[in-house]
């Protein structure tokens, strides 16, 4: 997919010689302090650039504040080098491209502090149009970044495959730093790659000629996809995501492009859109409104007009043509899944329904306190997730804010409902019959416990004669009231060992007229 094409390379004696900066020979050649200034301010601040002078004029003595010393330092560094490299002034004059790179390579010396003998390692590649940026912006970083900065870049911001993000917390910790120390420090490490590169671009504009990576830089959006991730760190055996690729080559590009997404979140393809849309249109709004919307749970497709969404993000006085609609769209349903009819964008359902939200759903459609397996039993008609048992089903349950438990006959309600009551049976009848001055009948005490949950009168008459608290007494004719109350008139409900014999606490001379 991405063709690179070699190119044979003339060797000439300046391939044999390092062009150091004048900093540079100051500390290998041991110079002086003044004889450095003196070719500073002559503008002899490079190895060739003090070859060229000497190999035209055989002294330095013309230069402003040389004096004689300064001149036998000069002229005994130039036969020094003249000699290591057999260079003449017409080598120095015709050799355009490797002066090319001795000026791109003194320019990342004096403004990364990359050693010139570092960059001369790329000297050949870069000539013969081979040039590996990445590789050499990953050496660049070592030097344009501290060991603490370097950390957070390749800890931070997933510019590493298969680096797992370390929190602000952790990274601190690391450093012994705080949290906020390392998040000042985070937001200005990005930039300060992005602003080296930028200066490259600034100052070379032609530095695209010398490496191919197969992009069409005649096209107005360029896709950074996991294919061409794939080929990069194939060809230059690195790890980096697009989004690494996609920082370098907005940088790069500046002069053809822009990049559409910021560096804080993570992205499946990375897109560079031409620069002439810089002001028509905000793409960076356009993919946060895209992002927002597609939090929003929606249960069904929201289909939205395109030309009417897209002008949200328009620029004062500009349109949408037809171009800046066909890059939207693409970025839209490529990268985010959106769907498109030819008229509207569409918002998709995009969102599996949560087992907590089906349970609410369920409790809601019924309207009523149910049962565990009744809960069960619905789940499994609307959804295929479901807990594997029904312990699991009970636990989900209970971790569910909104729904209370009722009693302990595993029956759930919503909150919500006034007439939630969460006591056992048992304590909804003691509840009534507390309220009362007169026994009630079972009939009636299974109205008033059904408005909370649902039973029968057989089952609340049998969870109350298994009571072992001796709370409940039983009459005739299906009347319950509470052993501790005193009643008038009412007869207890006669046993085999009782039967005859009249109740406790009950008057000698009442029987009630239902007996």
């Amino acid at each position: 997919m991405y063709k690179h094409i070699k190119t044979d390379i003339t060797v000439t004696p300046l391939s044999k010689l390092i062009n150091y900066h004048i900093e540079e020979l100051k500390r290998m050649e041991n110079l002086s302090e003044r004889t450095k200034n003196v070719c500073i301010e002559g503008s002899l601040d490079t190895l060739f650039k003090i070859l060229y002078y000497f190999l035209e004029r055989n002294t330095f003595r013309d230069i402003r504040n040389c004096g004689l010393k300064t001149d036998m330092e000069l002229i005994t560094l130039s036969k020094k080098y003249l000699d290591i490299s057999g260079l003449t002034l017409e080598d120095l004059r015709m050799n355009e491209p490797l002066l090319a790179f001795e000026d791109f390579k003194l320019f990342c010396y004096v403004n990364f502090k990359v050693p010139s003998h570092v960059t001369e390692s790329y000297k050949d590649s870069f000539i013969s149009k081979e040039f590996p940026l990445f590789t050499y912006v990953q050496t660049m970083i070592r030097y344009i970044l501290n060991e603490r900065e370097q950390y957070i870049f390749n800890n931070n911001y997933g510019f590493l495959e298969k680096s797992q993000k370390r929190t602000l917390q952790a990274i601190g910790d690391h450093y012994s730093i705080t949290r906020e120390r390392v998040r000042q420090i985070s937001q200005k490490v990005p930039d300060k790659v992005f602003s080296a590169i930028t200066k490259i671009s600034q100052r070379f504009v032609n530095i695209d000629k010398h490496f191919d990576y197969g992009l069409d830089l005649k096209k107005e959006i360029i896709v950074i996809n996991q294919d061409l991730v794939d080929y990069i760190n194939k060809r230059e055996n690195l790890t980096y995501t697009g989004k690494f690729y996609s920082l370098v080559f907005a940088g790069i590009f500046q002069r053809y492009f822009i990049s559409t997404q910021t560096i804080e979140n993570n992205y499946r393809h990375y897109y560079l859109v031409s620069r002439k849309y810089r002001e028509v249109f905000d793409f960076k709004a356009m993919i946060r409104d895209i992002e927002e919307q597609n939090s929003i749970r929606m249960v069904n497709d929201k289909p939205i007009d395109i030309l009417k969404y897209l002008g949200r993000f328009v620029f004062y006085g500009q349109t949408v043509n037809d171009r800046l609609k066909q890059i939207c769209k693409r970025i839209a349903t490529e990268e985010f899944g959106l769907g498109y009819d030819k008229t509207n964008i569409i918002f998709k359902r995009n969102s599996l329904v949560k087992l907590s939200e089906h349970i609410i759903s369920i409790l809601s459609a019924v309207g009523r306190p149910m049962k565990l397996t009744e809960i069960c039993k619905e789940l499994k008609t609307r959804s295929k997730r479901i807990p594997p048992n029904i312990e699991s089903l009970r636990s989900s349950i209970l971790s569910i804010e909104e729904v209370a438990a009722i009693g302990k006959t595993s029956t759930y309600a919503l909150k919500e409902w006034d007439t939630v009551k969460t006591g056992t049976i048992k304590e909804l009848v003691k509840e009534l019959l507390e309220s009362s001055s007169d026994p009630k009948h079972i009939s009636e005490i299974a109205a008033h416990v059904n408005k909370f949950r649902r039973t029968t009168d057989k089952n609340i008459l049998s969870n109350l004669k298994l009571d072992k608290t001796n709370t409940y007494v039983f009459f005739k004719l299906g009347y319950i009231g509470l052993r501790y109350k005193q009643y008038k008139n009412i007869q207890i409900q006669s046993d085999k060992k009782n039967r005859g014999r009249k109740p406790k606490n009950v008057a000698d001379d009442a029987q009630m007229s239902l007996l």
